[in-house]
């Protein structure tokens, strides 16, 4: 007996191409590098999975009158369709699995495998559900998923943590060097948080479309579920507990500058072309109304400095910072203006938007680097 699929190749390939992102390029298991293809009532179920997590993804209506269970290789599947136009393709597969895809002038023969050792789908039990606008989940993790750490002796950091307590939600992330918090007003009368792993956070970014307005949440002490249009990912949570990350945020910053977002990036681009490779060093220096920065790369004889105007009427100071990491947060700040507010040269600095209008908060932390001038 042989079971017939006829599907668009277009659709077919968006999917896919969306499920894959979960798949490793060495994983676990074999069948893990395979697509499950599960028809039931005309409808496709397409999942990918790996160590961290699974996607699965429908394509309703899909032409057969047969139902089936099968896993593809992603990689040929993914390489087969690529360059095909769109047309309606169709499966031909026979029961050994040997399986034949025809389209206008043209036919790929591959071997489908059993399906018996793909990751069976866990259950969520006792779990917590809400549902949150997807412009806010999203606006979460594009805003801290920069800060998360890859340590693997430490790892809760290699995640986003995500907290809903006191009727907000707060997105966190941080690698020791930088850290990154995000709250926003969200009406959830229960405490609760998880530790999201950098890889799902990833992926949810690429996949949400924003023509969703909500994305539900389904949190278990083990797992948590999101589901959103076609698409459902179960991610396995980081174990342990988040530090307290309140307690490393400065609560007497005293010496606070106000300066043009695009103006400082601009002027953080030129000079740090000039700093040390390996270090990447900027010193910032703070005087009446203006900030000078300044870089130099002892072994190749390069320096900069430039001078820009902002609103600073403190004890002078200089503070240095590693360029990258500043220019990262920076790049982040939503508002034309941004604050930032010091201790001294030794202690953690914080930037902020500069925007009165917006109930969100969002701060960013980063450690100075010692200057030996």
């Amino acid at each position: 007996m042989t079971t017939t699929i006829n599907i668009s190749k277009s659709e077919l390939s968006s999917r896919l191409i969306s499920v894959s992102k979960i798949i490793t390029p060495k994983p676990a298991l074999p069948i893990m590098s395979c697509f499950l293809f599960k028809v039931e009532n005309r409808v496709l179920h397409i999942s990918a999975a790996d160590h961290s997590g699974r996607i699965n993804t429908t394509i309703d209506n899909v032409t057969t009158e047969d139902e089936i269970s099968i896993c593809f290789e992603a990689k040929i599947l993914l390489d087969a369709l690529s360059s095909l136009p769109e047309q309606p393709i169709e499966f031909l597969i026979n029961e050994n699995l040997n399986t034949t895809i025809k389209y206008n002038g043209g036919k790929f023969e591959l071997m489908g495998k059993s399906s018996e050792e793909f990751p069976v789908e866990n259950n969520i039990p006792d779990a917590t559900s809400l549902s949150i606008p997807v412009v806010t989940f999203l606006d979460g993790i594009n805003k801290t998923s920069f800060c998360v750490a890859d340590d693997d002796l430490r790892p809760v950091m290699n995640g986003i943590y995500i907290e809903l307590v006191d009727n907000t939600i707060n997105y966190v992330a941080s690698d020791g060097h930088k850290l990154a918090l995000a709250t926003y007003e969200f009406p959830f009368t229960r405490s609760h948080s998880f530790i999201l792993p950098s890889k799902i956070a990833s992926i949810l970014r690429k996949v949400i479309s924003h023509k969703e307005e909500t994305i539900d949440l389904l949190i278990g002490s083990n797992n948590v579920r999101f589901a959103f249009g076609t698409y459902i990912i179960v991610a396995r949570l980081i174990e342990g507990n988040y530090p307290n990350y309140r307690s490393v945020i400065p609560q007497n910053n005293d010496k606070i500058l106000t300066i043009g977002t695009s103006a400082l990036k601009s002027a953080l681009s030129r000079v740090m072309v000039f700093s040390n490779q390996s270090s990447n060093l900027v010193k910032f220096e703070l005087s009446n109304d203006r900030i000078e920065l300044s870089a130099q790369d002892i072994d190749f004889s390069t320096a900069a400095n430039e001078t820009v105007t902002c609103e600073y009427n403190n004890d002078s100071m200089a503070i240095g910072f590693k360029g990258h990491f500043l220019t990262e947060l920076i790049s982040a700040i939503p508002s034309s203006d941004l604050q930032m507010s010091f201790s001294d040269q030794s202690k953690a600095t914080l930037i902020t938007p500069v925007d009165d209008k917006s109930t969100d908060k969002l701060t960013y932390l980063l450690m100075p680097m010692m200057l030996n001038d």
